[in-house]
């Protein structure tokens, strides 16, 4: 009688394995903050809609995100850059950025978010 010797994976294959997990986890850690923080910026703008935008100055909205960015800590994104579009109907408040993070030796990574909160859509 012959018997099947089962192998397990080897050395080299833990030690692959373990690289390719070790990149992925690399990866996430540095590019999911940066998704969280979106998260955190698009809350902001749709929770305008439980103010009156279109009565409110320019400025109040943009001290209302930053309270919104200064409590959730999202550090990277400038209320300055916001833009606030008014017609007769509808306002539109947009904030576009994008980061830029160091992944491995000279690889970086550019990542883009165009967040919008149009009154018109409610």
């Amino acid at each position: 009688m012959r018997q099947n010797k089962q192998q397990g994976l080897s050395a080299l294959g833990i030690l692959v394995l373990l690289a390719v997990v070790g990149f992925f986890l690399t990866i996430a850690t540095r590019i999911g903050p940066l998704y969280l923080d979106n998260s955190f910026v698009d809350a902001a703008l749709q929770s305008l809609a439980d103010e009156p935008i279109h009565k409110m100055s320019d400025g109040k909205i943009r001290r209302k995100l930053q309270a919104a960015f200064t409590v959730n800590a999202v550090r990277d994104v400038n209320v300055k850059d916001t833009v606030i579009e008014r017609k007769k109907t509808a306002t539109t408040v947009s904030l576009d950025y994008e980061r830029r993070v160091h992944l491995l030796a000279n690889v970086d990574v550019v990542v883009v978010f165009k967040n919008t909160y149009d009154t018109s859509a409610r």
